[in-house]
């Protein structure tokens, strides 16, 4: 303890940092060791042609809902934590399928605007791939594996971190 009392407050908020990032990578990596679906992701696709032009990719996997307040809240740090994605990843948002006016409204505005497309999970897919939570992010490698799983609202630095770790798994 006496070295840390000695350290400088800045090393101090560094080494706090890397702890809970360290931390938070850990929870994620052992959450989503506990994820092994039998539905592989392409199962969302439209079209064969879809499936198969994701095969190899690694992915990020973005679940959400309609009626979710914190995906609400989430949507513009999610937009700028995509300019954080390596190329060759794929992104993948999931809405939670459900019959209600409120998505019907967002799958058309988000249509007419032209952004990523949307796909659809009914409630056997969410199971099989163990959504409990909204938002859950999960990022997958080119094998289509899980390597992390997390819930909630991922800061830009841990987006990040977990987006570049993809190409060691």
């Amino acid at each position: 303890m006496k070295i840390w009392k000695q350290l400088p407050y800045g090393w101090k908020v560094v080494f706090a940092f890397v702890f809970f990032f360290s931390a938070t990578l850990g929870f994620a990596y052992f959450k989503a060791r506990d994820t092994n679906p039998n539905v592989p992701i392409e199962a969302l696709a439209t079209t064969p042609t879809e499936a198969n032009s994701w095969k190899g990719h690694p992915k990020v996997v973005y679940f959400w809902a309609t009626w979710c307040t914190v995906c609400k809240a989430y949507a513009p740090i999610l937009e700028a934590n995509l300019k954080f994605l390596p190329k060759e990843t794929m992104f993948l948002s999931v809405l939670e399928s459900e019959d209600s006016e409120e998505m019907k409204d967002v799958l058309a505005n988000l249509s007419k605007e032209g952004k990523r497309p949307i796909y659809t999970a009914d409630y056997r897919m969410l199971k099989e791939w163990r959504i409990s939570a909204y938002p859950t992010t999960l990022f997958l490698n080119g094998d289509g594996k899980v390597i992390f799983a997390d819930s909630g609202i991922l800061s830009p630095i841990g987006f990040w971190i977990r987006s570049f770790l993809l190409r060691f798994f």
